[in-house]
Formats: structure tokens, C-alpha cells, sequence
């Protein structure tokens, strides 16, 4: 059997990685299902402008929570069809949130504070004292002049979340990095191989399973006993007294 040299099994094991990083880190890309929106309104404005291109991915309902910025389909009017929107999750389900005129939003008796806000006003201009249902949230824009949230279309189910912007690129960063770092890899296992293949061209014929007096002996010459002859028997003697 021939046997791997240290190049070899070198070469072996960075080709192994350098395949199973990129495969992990596409798979893992796909269960993130990104989404590229492109936003036409100004209704998240100063955290998100219009023709700005945001990144969501995706979220179960349970897991959403108070504060997300998360993109959901719902129709724009009763019977209508539905159309995505991104906003702000205020409010869920039994939660009790109020707000009118300028005071702040109430969520469960407490204000809330929103640093988010355009011109850091909760611009009260419709007054709502809503409970929310379960399996449902209240969302908000964070410029309120210009948003159509729920204010005015009421509550929406958490099975309309179709993604969740985790504020950053860093997650699609890491697996094109992770991807990349994997196909580096397999140029080195290449070199690796190549190494070990001219080492083992080169190195002495190894001769394995006989003992070293097979390759000392004359040729022709008898091989040496493997054990000693035993002596011959020799005839018993005893002694007589007188």
C-alpha cells in the first residue's frame, strides 16, 4: 500500500477545507435569503432615503421583536394588492400603545424613546390608542408626515415579515469573505500535491517485509539457518562402584 507522505496529507487536508468553507458558507447564504429592496419613499427617513438600496433577511414571526426595521407585504387599502413596506415594529401582540398631538408614544404606560425620528418629533398628526393583537404588530415610519403605517391601516399579522434589516452588510460580507478565503485554499492544496508527487519520485525505493540479511547475502549463497541445529544425542553413562 503505498503510504502519504507529509506533503501529501497536506495537501489532502487543504483541499478538504478549501472545498467545505465555500459550501458552508453558501448554504448558510442561502438560509439568510437576502433580499435587496430598493426604497421609493422617504416614510423611514433620516435612518433610510428613498432610492437607497437596503439588504433584509430572513426572519421567522417569533423572532421578531420591539424596535426591528423589517419589510412585510400587505395591501395599501382594504381588497387591494398587496405591496411590500419598510418600517419600524412599535408594538406586539398585547402590547398598548398610544400617542397624540406632541407628546411622545406610549408603549404599555411608559414614553417611548425614539432617537430615529425626522426632526426628533413623533409629529402626532392622527391620534390612535390601539391594543395589539396577538400574532400581530404595530409599526410605524420613522418619518411620521410622510408614512402610511399603521396609523392608518391598522395592525398587520407577523406572517407578513418577509425580512428584517440587521443594520449592516456584515453578515453577506463575511460569507463572501468565508468564499473566498476557501478558493485561495485550493491553488495551496495544488502546490502541496505537486511537492509530495516530485518527493516521491525522487526519494530511494523502499523495499518493506524482508529482513536486512535478504539484501546483505551473496547471490547463489545458502540462505542462513533461521534456527541452530540441535545437538546429537549422546549415550547415557553411569559409574560403578568398586
Amino acid at each position: 500500500m503505498r503510504q502519504w507522505s507529509g506533503f501529501g496529507k497536506a495537501a489532502l487536508i487543504v483541499l478538504i477545507v478549501g472545498v467545505l468553507i465555500p459550501i458552508g458558507a453558501i448554504a448558510y447564504g442561502f438560509t439568510l435569503q437576502p433580499r435587496s429592496n430598493l426604497l421609493g419613499s422617504d416614510s423611514m427617513s433620516p435612518t433610510y432615503r428613498s432610492g437607497q438600496r437596503v439588504v433584509t433577511y430572513a426572519v421567522e414571526p417569533e423572532d421578531v421583536r420591539r424596535g426591528d426595521v423589517v419589510l412585510f407585504t400587505a395591501p395599501m387599502e382594504p381588497g387591494g394588492q398587496p405591496e411590500t413596506s419598510l418600517s419600524r415594529v412599535i408594538a406586539l401582540g398585547g402590547d398598548h400603545v398610544s400617542q397624540c398631538g406632541p407628546q411622545p408614544v406610549q408603549l404599555n404606560g411608559a414614553p417611548l424613546d425614539e432617537p430615529y425620528l425626522q426632526g426628533g418629533t413623533p409629529s402626532g398628526e392622527k391620534c390612535f390608542d390601539v391594543t395589539v393583537p396577538a400574532g400581530e404588530m404595530f409599526v410605524l415610519g420613522d418619518h411620521r408626515v410622510a408614512a402610511f403605517d399603521s396609523r392608518y391601516r391598522g395592525t398587520f399579522p407577523l406572517s407578513s415579515v418577509i425580512g428584517r434589516d440587521h443594520g449592516s452588510d456584515a453578515v453577506l460580507t463575511t460569507v463572501g469573505i468565508a468564499v473566498f478565503f476557501g478558493l485561495l485554499l485550493l491553488p495551496v492544496a495544488l502546490v502541496l500535491s505537486l511537492i509530495a508527487r516530485r518527493r516521491r519520485r525522487t526519494a530511494p525505493p523502499q523495499y518493506a517485509g524482508y529482513p536486512a540479511w535478504v539484501f546483505q547475502q551473496t547471490p547463489g549463497a545458502p540462505a542462513p539457518a533461521p534456527f541452530a541445529a540441535p545437538a546429537e544425542a549422546r549415550p547415557a553413562t553411569t559409574t560403578e562402584g568398586s
